[in-house]
């Protein structure tokens, strides 16, 4: 019986599907994504001396409607860690159930759109808005979203208002609520390359706690001129209790030619860090920032994350370079120094080897060798990894 009523609902489903195509002329396309990791435990509580590994995996799949000028985009993913015990494997008991990672509707053509629901947001280079891909769960926001071009500018200007914490169920007042609204530009610089472009933005936060509620500044260049390159960002965070900074600039190198030299680049962030005799917190928060994607491999207890404002800050200064090696594999290696926001404690050093490559049919997979000198624990911390992803 059970066969037969699956059946039905499969074969109601396709001929809504079909219904909806005919009349509406909806394309409808499916997407899926797999991702199985290995990797090893760093967390604090692991016993030193003893070897600790844990597997993720995440799957997502992917329905899209695509009308002429409106469109439907939905993901469901499984997110978890083989072998939990809330996934009762081997127990007949109920497990995690799946979400919905993305459910949004966008309305327009793909200069100007309105898209609202729950969403992917990304800008730049990550650093203040990220998906954060690394993740093994991502972030989706919840909001609206409003892209145009801009004539007078020659670029595409984003607004968004996202709600992060909607407090109905305790305060029953809007003023309580956790809202990050922003405008984010990006103006190319044609005249400079084809990639090149400025990217001014500007957010303010509206926290439950007044206090930490405030408005961010900042602006990306990006330039890329013959084999040479440029990527810097600036970023100010201020309110009646709130005075941080971030700065990042990376000088990079891309042969014309490429060959088994892919590109080096040569970086430097600074994030500043808390001052306990001050009144205002001058901890720069990066609560919905990247952070892999800058800070390298290792989740160091002193800078894994930089979510408050009561943090030591970071001084990095790394050396990166991307190599084509054998069997089309591409080999990042780069080294990481780490000192706290004024500069005067010295974290550590890390290392990274990292092996990526692409086969046939969306297949892709990653090697990491990561090790971490750190200075004040006085010893080699390792960090292993093994991915490998299926994009269809």
């Amino acid at each position: 019986m059970v066969f037969w009523k699956k059946t039905i609902y499969r074969f109601l489903i396709a001929v809504m599907f079909s219904t909806l195509n005919l009349a509406y002329g909806v394309d409808i396309n499916w997407s899926a994504n797999i991702r199985y990791r290995l990797k090893t435990d760093t967390s604090e509580d692991v016993n030193e001396g003893v070897f600790s590994s844990f597997s993720e995996t995440r799957s997502r799949l992917g329905l899209n409607l695509i009308g002429t000028k409106v469109s439907g985009h939905f993901i469901i993913q499984d997110s978890r860690i083989v072998g939990a015990p809330e996934n009762s494997s081997g127990i007949t008991s109920f497990t995690p159930g799946v979400f919905f990672y993305q459910a949004y509707f966008k309305l327009g053509t793909d200069t100007r759109f309105l898209k609202f629901g729950r969403f992917e947001l990304a800008f730049g280079n990550q650093r203040i808005l990220a998906k954060n891909n690394w993740n093994n769960i991502g972030r989706s926001f919840e909001g609206v979203l409003y892209h145009t071009k801009t004539p007078f500018l020659k670029g595409d200007v984003a607004l968004f208002s996202l709600q992060i914490v909607e407090s109905y169920e305790e305060e029953h007042n809007d003023e309580k609520d956790d809202i990050l609204n922003g405008i984010y530009f990006r103006v190319p610089l044609s005249s400079v390359g084809d990639k090149s472009a400025l990217e001014p933005y500007a957010l303010h936060y509206q926290d439950n706690d007044p206090k930490q509620s405030y408005n961010l500044y900042g602006s990306r260049l990006n330039i890329e001129k013959n084999s040479f390159m440029l990527e810097a960002e600036v970023g100010i965070q201020n309110s009646n209790s709130i005075s941080a900074n971030m700065l990042s600039i990376n000088l990079g190198y891309k042969p014309k030619k490429e060959g088994w030299f892919k590109n080096i680049i040569l970086g430097t962030d600074r994030v500043s860090g808390d001052d306990i005799g001050s009144e205002k917190q001058e901890g720069f928060s990066k609560y919905f920032g990247a952070r892999h994607k800058h800070h390298g491999y290792y989740d160091y207890k002193f800078h894994k994350k930089f979510f408050g404002h009561d943090h030591e800050g970071l001084q990095e200064i790394n050396l990166k370079s991307n190599i084509n090696f054998f069997w089309k594999t591409n080999v990042l290696i780069a080294i990481h120094n780490f000192n706290n926001g004024k500069g005067n404690v010295h974290f550590g050093n890390e290392l990274d080897v990292v092996f990526k490559n692409k086969f046939e049919n969306g297949v892709s997979s990653e090697v990491g060798l990561v090790f971490y000198n750190s200075s004040i624990d006085d010893e080699i911390l390792p960090f292993y990894y093994f991915m490998i992803t299926i994009d269809m």
